[in-house]
């Protein structure tokens, strides 16, 4: 089995943080997992369309670094008041600056956005190149740190029709009184332009499954990169149009970051079967060129080759975040 590096790793569950260490000590030997990229989501809107905040995600990032150092990073989120929207810009853009550079200063190694996530952008009601994001945007761009953000979600879900009952249920739906897909998209291109050396990847490939020209696009900026961690549908619909997409994989074989959205599953009766889900599909879909199921999806692995995948799964990442920072212990504890 091939060791990788898993850029993309939440704590989301209501467990005790160090029972989700020892869930993670026993998961990451399972697939393979050497290293992690730990990122935090301290606010985020629920099924029933509340904007909540724990107050514990930041923190919780920066310990299990601590606990799986020194192959591990982590990003914190910016923590928003739960009535943002009604604050003046000039106060916002202070208050996202400070957070920046305390995080910078604590030991966290990036930014983690959910911004771009359309409910999160709604209630927000301010858009990912808004000026009250600039300074913050300035700062990162000068230190050289990185972002991952999340921006929009699959193109069906705009439409209800397309959609499963689960996509409903868990309010990832979305009408015309949400930003778009590719309005969401476009704003974040309007921050490249402000911030053209900003070390800026997208999650999820961005969503642009769709259309590969998009996908280019993205990567013509200087710092750029994809995340390719899987909701699914976006290496399933690569997979029908495999032909072109590999020329995509070639081409921008160093722009491509191994990620899983992996998380320390509780454990129940299912839970290796949950752990190894995602990061079972990737390693099939890349290393194989076998049958294989994904949920209910049938899928072909398209058996890339071995030297990109190596980059994919470790290489570029490291290249693109650096060493990981130390850890400022006493703010560690402090802020615990």
């Amino acid at each position: 089995m091939k060791e990788v590096f898993d850029a993309h790793v939440h704590h989301l569950f209501e467990m005790p943080i160090e029972e989700a260490i020892a869930i993670f000590k026993e998961e990451f030997p399972v697939t393979g997992t050497v290293g992690q990229g730990f990122m935090s989501i301290p606010n985020d809107v629920s099924p029933e369309k509340e904007f909540y905040f724990d107050d514990m995600q930041n923190i919780r990032m920066l310990f299990l670094k601590y606990a799986f150092s020194p192959n591990a990073y982590a990003f914190s989120g910016l923590e928003h008041p739960l009535n943002v929207a009604e604050i003046e810009d000039k106060t916002v853009s202070d208050m996202y600056l400070k957070q920046a550079q305390e995080y910078a200063l604590a030991g966290y190694d990036g930014m983690k956005m959910l911004e771009g996530y359309p409910s999160l952008r709604k209630v927000m009601k301010r858009k990912l190149c808004d000026k009250a994001y600039d300074n913050y945007y300035s700062f990162l761009e000068e230190n050289g740190i990185p972002v991952t953000m999340h921006v929009a979600n699959p193109e069906e879900n705009w439409d209800i029709t397309k959609v499963s009952e689960a996509v409903i249920k868990a309010g990832r739906v979305y009408d015309h009184t949400y930003p778009t897909r590719l309005e969401l998209l476009s704003e974040v291109e309007e921050v490249l332009k402000k911030h053209p050396k900003l070390k800026f990847s997208l999650a999820h490939f961005g969503f642009m499954s769709y259309d590969i020209e998009q996908a280019k696009r993205w990567l013509d900026y200087e710092n750029t990169m994809f995340d390719l961690t899987p909701g699914g549908e976006q290496l399933l619909n690569m997979r029908t149009d495999w032909e072109n997409w590999e020329k995509v994989f070639v081409e921008y074989q160093d722009r491509i970051i191994h990620g899983t959205d992996y998380y320390a599953f509780p454990k129940t009766e299912n839970w290796e079967e949950c752990f190894k889900r995602r990061p079972t599909f990737v390693r099939q879909f890349f290393e194989t060129d076998g049958d294989h199921v994904y949920g209910d999806r049938p899928f072909k692995g398209v058996k890339l080759d071995e030297k990109i995948v190596d980059k994919i799964y470790s290489k570029n990442v490291k290249r693109f975040w650096g060493e990981p920072k130390k850890i400022d212990l006493n703010y560690m504890k402090r802020k615990a």
